[in-house]
């Protein structure tokens, strides 16, 4: 059993409480398995005290502190609290639940529902994702993506790795580490460490509003000063993932999978799309181009993308 926190954050709406047995976050909790660890973060399946299975992420500011650069250090404590600001507010069919928090000086909890099932990534590496459920994952995830614009908030990650199917199949979205509350018409600028999301990543995320106009082998010598910055992102920006997320499930391969990371930032660089192969069904490969338009203005929105062929007949 972990240490008692001493500060405890928002518990889920009434409805919410009522559809499902709510953890005691007050009692603490009991490890069951390690399901991802990185950077002074853990992610666990547990048991609240009062025995309802939960996943709780655990961040240690000390180990945190020690595993990166002090630009990321401080970074990374003002997404976590973006974070819980952002997860006390959404309640969606599609998103995974959240339950609360609890918060030392050392350390941070924070309680999400537990998914009976995997993430689609971890399903196709296994062989057992079914491609033929792709238009209804891909509406489930649009109608997502609506009701987070509409709130202003924008996913910033999202991917293959953090959508999840229940034991129904049902879409639940997670991964809401980068996730941003949108100010006026656009998000406010953050850095992030530049990693494997990238390849997901709009080029609006990737390259300052100024290095557009510019060579592509000027942005290239100032790569480690344009990556990532987040500058002028916004609801578009996750219609771009969201292409390159199809693409993902429609190849069961990460986008720029014949390339280095550094070399997929480069493509885009150049204006150069993921590659869209010719044998996917027509109205697939219609939707992931549709995404995937270089300038944010020419990209439809999830609510116009829901009227797409590809999905407006999928049933669930």
């Amino acid at each position: 059993m972990l240490g008692f926190m001493r500060e405890k954050g928002a518990p889920p709406s009434e409805a919410e409480a009522e559809a499902k047995p709510r953890p005691s976050i007050e009692g603490g909790w009991s490890k069951v398995r390690t399901i991802a660890t990185s950077s002074g973060t853990h992610v666990y399946e547990a048991l609240s005290s009062n025995g309802v299975t939960v996943v709780v992420k655990h961040v240690s500011f000390p180990s945190l502190k020690y595993c990166v650069a002090p630009r990321w250090y401080d970074e990374r404590k003002i997404e976590l609290q973006i974070e819980i600001s952002i997860l006390s507010r959404l309640q969606h069919e599609h998103i995974v639940g959240y339950w609360g928090w609890y918060k030392t000086e050392e350390m941070v909890d924070i309680w999400y529902e537990y998914i009976n099932g995997n993430s689609i990534k971890e399903l196709y590496l296994e062989g057992k994702f079914n491609r033929s459920n792709i238009p209804v994952h891909t509406r489930q995830i649009l109608e997502v993506l609506k009701y987070l614009h509409k709130n202003n908030v924008i996913h910033r990650d999202l991917s293959c790795s953090n959508i999840l199917l229940d034991e129904n199949g049902v879409v639940k979205l997670a991964g809401f580490h980068f996730a941003q509350q949108i100010e006026g018409e656009k998000a406010v600028p953050r850095d992030k460490e530049p990693e494997e999301w990238v390849r997901w990543a709009a080029p609006e995320i990737l390259i300052p509003s100024e290095a557009h106009s510019g060579p592509a082998s000027e942005v290239w010598r100032c790569l480690h000063k344009l990556i990532p910055e987040g500058l002028h992102c916004g609801p578009a920006s996750d219609i771009w993932s969201l292409g390159c997320t199809v693409l993902e499930m429609a190849t069961t391969s990460v986008p720029y999978s014949n390339m280095s990371l550094w070399d997929a930032v480069g493509e885009v660089f150049e204006g150069k799309l993921p590659m869209v192969p010719e044998e996917l069904p027509n109205d697939c490969r219609d939707f992931i181009n549709t995404c995937l338009q270089f300038k944010p203005s020419n990209r439809l929105t999830a609510a116009q993308l829901l009227c797409h062929p590809f999905i407006a007949h999928a049933k669930d």
